[in-house]
């Protein structure tokens, strides 16, 4: 796997990791959406493209390796909040959902309109609930995440309405929105954080923390939503998505997948459904944060694993996920994604040995660097193997992604440069491997 060659899918660009789907595999092309840091003057139809802000798509050829940078919109401010997250319709066509962060209440929207995805439909959107407030009140818009039903409704969860997570709905295949209510609250501190993945017989999977963890010292929570109503992770009803801007209910009412501390400080990364339509999630917690003041813990941060079992979350830490990414900002890692077709396998970005939390030293410069790692575990994620994929560089390798894609090879997409926090300036690319996946997975 390391001696994949990488592609180079954009020359400049961040993404957020609350947003989903980030990358998607679709008519032999491998799309990633992300936000522009450097300027790179051109134009792309009638947009101007390369600017400072803008919110962009990768399409990559994957028959041909061909790459091409569709903007999407330009500009925006420079911030990787502002990137797209991407869903496939019925019909084949594929529509990018995106925003500002937390600037204004407005959801915008573009839908692909040529086989090649080089061609996309105008600019949308809709304004949703609020007051008129200056920005940052909590009434604004960032993160949304699509889901598809059987019947053809298409919705977004988002946060949007006092900084909750709230969702929308499209009966026309996105071409126009309906506000549909406030989700589940989080704590009245700054937002909850979610995840979610869609899994069989309508249900969309999710699994969120109180709130953002420099504000609290957060645990981890999981449920479903099915025909529009919220369970917990052992099919038990917990009530109807709210039809208004009042919540649904609270956060910490569904089901623990982790109960944290002032020593465990939670924040989800990312969840799948295996094979028998069970979730599967990876979040990373900090654990030297204790009666400190912002700024000055975050360096011993760890990656765990939980899987429901049909009865009860099981659990495991599995590597050591190295310090924060950077100042400011004491829970922020680099990342770890799972293999949504072998949940047994999960790819992770750390600037420590995941086996024993020794500093990643590179050869190549003497400094030290986040690394791409593959890990492996056969016991439900009690024991895990670890390879690199990336060893000794030059630069930091971040925020790994492996987007579904049935096939006997993994698309792992990362970014590669430097990244000094989410306004930037930025240098990091958008870069990608593509390899066979190991025999029996």
């Amino acid at each position: 796997m390391s001696e994949s060659p990488i592609r180079v899918l954009n020359d400049n660009g961040a993404y957020s990791w609350f947003m989903d789907e980030r990358a998607i595999v679709h008519n032999d092309r491998l799309l990633v959406g992300s936000v522009r840091s450097s300027s790179k003057s051109y134009r792309f139809g009638d947009v101007e493209a390369g600017e400072i802000g803008a919110c962009e798509v990768a399409v990559h050829d994957l028959k041909t390796g061909k790459s091409h940078v569709i903007p999407l919109h330009s500009p925006f401010e420079q911030d990787d909040h502002n990137g797209p997250s991407l869903h496939v319709l019925p019909d084949g066509r594929v529509i990018a959902i995106y925003s500002r962060h937390s600037v204004e209440r407005r959801v915008f929207w573009r839908i692909s309109q040529s086989e090649d995805l080089l061609t996309w439909g105008p600019i949308q959107s809709m304004e949703t609930p609020g007051k008129d407030a200056p920005p940052c009140s909590g009434d604004n818009v960032t993160y949304s995440n699509p889901w598809q039903v059987s019947n053809g409704r298409l919705y977004n969860f988002f946060r949007c309405l006092h900084h909750q997570q709230n969702w929308m709905f499209s009966d026309d295949q996105g071409q126009h929105w309906q506000y549909g209510g406030m989700f589940l609250r989080g704590y009245q501190g700054y937002a909850p954080y979610f995840k979610y993945a869609p899994g069989p017989d309508d249900r969309f999977f999710f699994i969120g923390t109180e709130d953002h963890p420099r504000q609290f010292d957060n645990s981890v929570y999981a449920g479903f939503i099915q025909n529009e109503n919220i369970y917990q992770s052992d099919g038990t009803l917990y009530r109807a998505l709210s039809r208004t801007t009042e919540k649904s209910g609270d956060i910490w009412d569904m089901t623990c997948v982790y109960r944290g501390d002032a020593d465990h400080v939670a924040w989800v990364v990312d969840l799948h459904v295996d094979p028998q339509g069970r979730p599967v999630c990876v979040f990373s917690t900090q654990r030297d944060g204790r009666g400190l003041p912002r700024g000055e813990a975050g360096f011993d941060h760890r990656y765990h694993y939980a899987r429901w079992d049909g009865h009860c979350w099981i659990e495991h830490e599995c590597a050591y996920a190295g310090t924060k990414l950077y100042s400011g900002e004491d829970d922020y890692t680099g990342l770890v994604a799972i293999d949504p077709q072998d949940i047994n396998s999960i790819y992770i970005s750390t600037n420590a040995d995941p086996a024993n939390g020794r500093p990643l030293i590179s050869e190549a410069d003497g400094k030290r660097h986040w690394e791409i790692f593959h890990g492996k575990t056969r016991d439900g994620g009690a024991t895990w193997t670890w390879k690199p994929i990336t060893q000794n560089s030059t630069t930091d390798n971040l925020r790994p992604i492996i987007p579904v894609w049935r096939n006997s090879q993994v698309a792992l997409i990362w970014m590669q440069g430097s990244y000094p926090n989410h306004r930037g300036p930025w240098t990091t690319r958008i870069v990608a491997s593509i390899f066979p996946r190991e025999s029996g997975t």
